[in-house]
């Protein structure tokens, strides 16, 4: 089951932002941020926090180095084939 950090749990509760949210994209009325400390992804729209991208399952479990890397089930796209 995918989880988030205790922080962002907090946000989707009442709204409260946290300093591990990186702003990703804004546009009119909509934002993406991800957070630094679970990896998931949320959307604030009309004034409301929702999670956009929920944290790898195993986000606890790995260290930070590892956590990005693509699981051995995944297709590496090379950036210049990406469509």
């Amino acid at each position: 089951m995918n989880k988030c950090c205790n922080a962002c749990q907090q946000l989707l509760n009442d709204g409260s932002a946290h300093s591990d949210l990186i702003l990703l994209s804004e546009v009119t009325g909509s934002k993406i941020f991800k957070c630094q400390e679970c990896k998931t992804y949320i959307h604030f729209v009309l004034n409301v926090w929702e999670v956009f991208m929920a944290s790898p399952p195993t986000y606890r479990n790995i260290d930070d180095k590892t956590a990005d890397q693509p699981s051995s089930s995944a297709t590496y796209i090379p950036h210049d084939h990406a469509s």
